[in-house]
Order: C-alpha cells, then structure tokens, then sequence
C-alpha cells in the first residue's frame, strides 16, 4: 500500500535567463540519485530567477539543488498552490466574437483587411472569416488573436 503524498512548494532563487538550465540539472541530479521525494518541477513562464520544486520538505529542496551552477539560494517560505495554478493555466482574455461580427485582420497576408466571422473555433482559438475586400468569395481561417472588431 502506498502511503498519501504529502508536498509543499519551494521557490529556488537562480541566475536570470538560467531557469531551465538549472530546472534539467535538478532534475538529472533526481534521476541519477534516484530521490522519490521530489514530485515536479515547475519553470514559470514570466517569472524571472525562480524554479519551484514540489517536493516533501525543505530538506529535500535543499539536497538537490545544493552545488548546482546558478542556483542563488532559496526563497522564504513556501509558494502557495494558488500562485501556482496562475503561473501554469492558460487564460485567454480575447474579444468574444460572435457570428457575423464585423472585424479586421491585424497580421498575416490579409492584414488591414474587412472580414466578416463566419465560424468560431474555440477548441483551436480561430476564427473562420469572409474577406469583404475580395473580389470573389474567399474564406480563410486566422488565429483570434490576429483579428480585431470594427469601430462602428
């Protein structure tokens, strides 16, 4: 019977820019010593100098990451798992567009042109647009991030 993991997170303090770099030694040093105590390791994208380690306790953290190149010292306390979630989920603050809704393309080979939204996709984030400029009718499909709506 296995017993219940019990874990906190651990910020490393580390050189700028060196996040994944000391992220793939930590976890070769895990590999190598075969340590079961340490369950992830988490880069935060936006978030320079920092690696968190999930991991049983300080002791652990600091087993690890002792003597790895670019690693600073350790932040005081723990990092809270919502911190956590905010760092990793993926949130998408775009327009919501409905069918019909007049827009223009912001990049790509239709840039500053007039669509009108024909289909949304918002499994993949695109949209399915008909080009107004265009003197027969075409349909091309953009990410929702290249489109933007029309001042009316």
């Amino acid at each position: 019977m296995e017993r219940p993991r019990f874990s906190n997170y651990y910020a490393v303090r580390v050189t700028g820019g060196q996040e994944i770099n000391v992220a793939l030694m930590i976890e070769e040093r895990i590999k190598t010593n075969n340590i079961k105590e340490v369950y992830s390791i988490i880069v935060p994208p936006n978030v320079k100098g920092y690696v968190i380690l999930e991991a049983t306790g300080p002791h652990v953290v600091k087993l690890v990451s002792q003597g790895i190149r670019h690693v600073r010292g350790f932040a005081q306390g723990l990092v809270q798992k919502d911190d956590i979630i905010k760092f990793i989920s993926k949130t998408t603050i775009a327009p919501a567009y409905k069918v019909g809704d007049m827009v223009e393309v912001t990049s790509g080979p239709f840039r500053g042109m007039q669509a009108q939204v024909v289909r949304i996709d918002s499994a993949k984030n695109e949209v399915v647009l008909n080009i107004l400029e265009s003197s027969f009718p075409l349909q091309v499909t953009v990410p929702i991030d290249q489109v933007k709506p029309v001042k009316k």
